[in-house]
């Protein structure tokens, strides 16, 4: 007899302490806390992505590793505020075919991340069918290329080169090794091309190493 009513007393301890921690945690987490107010400081991101992170607020860095396009981001609680300031990195250009931004290091992020002024900001479209690869040439090259030409749209061809689409019609055919030998023939001879008659269609320069030049 009084070995069971051990046993009931004991139960009806753990009983009692299991509901007093419940009833704890759901006083502590649920009805205790206080809603926060989440400020964003960008200009690029679209308010369904901003509600998103604002979403994952307790595992920011995990979510952020499938999104590479960002750079860097900052965090600051301050009471019921959260601030958060997003980076996000350099873009390269635009492709309207898969709804999608390319950046500079080959990230890719969809337009529906972004607010639609940010994304017309970007003026460089390009037009291939697969996401382009930016390599290690056009990564060296692209500041001075952006100089030499007013680009309007790229287009990554076979894998492994560029077309260049002039805002004025031609289109320069880059081969796949963008050097400085190609930079300096293109600066020493392209206002010569541009005001030549053969020069309307397209620059050929595919075949420029093995010194093979067509011009349309």
């Amino acid at each position: 007899m009084i070995k069971r009513k051990y046993y009931y007393n004991f139960f009806s301890f753990i009983s009692f302490f299991l509901l007093f921690f419940f009833s704890f945690l759901i006083y502590k987490y649920f009805l205790k806390s206080e809603p926060y107010i989440v400020n964003f400081y960008n200009n690029e991101l679209s308010s369904e992505f901003e509600m998103d992170i604002a979403n994952n607020l307790e595992n920011l860095e995990r979510f952020f590793e499938n999104y590479t396009f960002i750079e860097k981001y900052l965090i600051n609680r301050k009471n019921s505020e959260i601030d958060i300031n997003i980076q996000i990195k350099e873009p390269f250009a635009k492709n309207q075919i898969n709804q999608e931004i390319i950046f500079t290091d080959n990230s890719i992020g969809s337009f529906s991340f972004f607010k639609e002024k940010y994304i017309n900001s970007i003026d460089l479209i390009d037009i291939s069918n697969n996401p382009i690869q930016i390599n290690n040439y056009l990564r060296k090259s692209l500041a001075e290329i952006n100089n030499l030409f007013e680009i309007s749209q790229i287009e990554y061809v076979d894998g492994r080169r560029y077309n260049l689409y002039l805002a004025k019609g031609p289109i320069i055919m880059l081969p796949k090794k963008i050097n400085e030998d190609l930079l300096i023939f293109i600066k020493e001879n392209y206002e010569i091309l541009k005001n030549n008659t053969n020069f309307q269609e397209y620059l050929d320069l595919r075949n420029f190493h093995e010194k093979t030049i067509r011009a349309k």
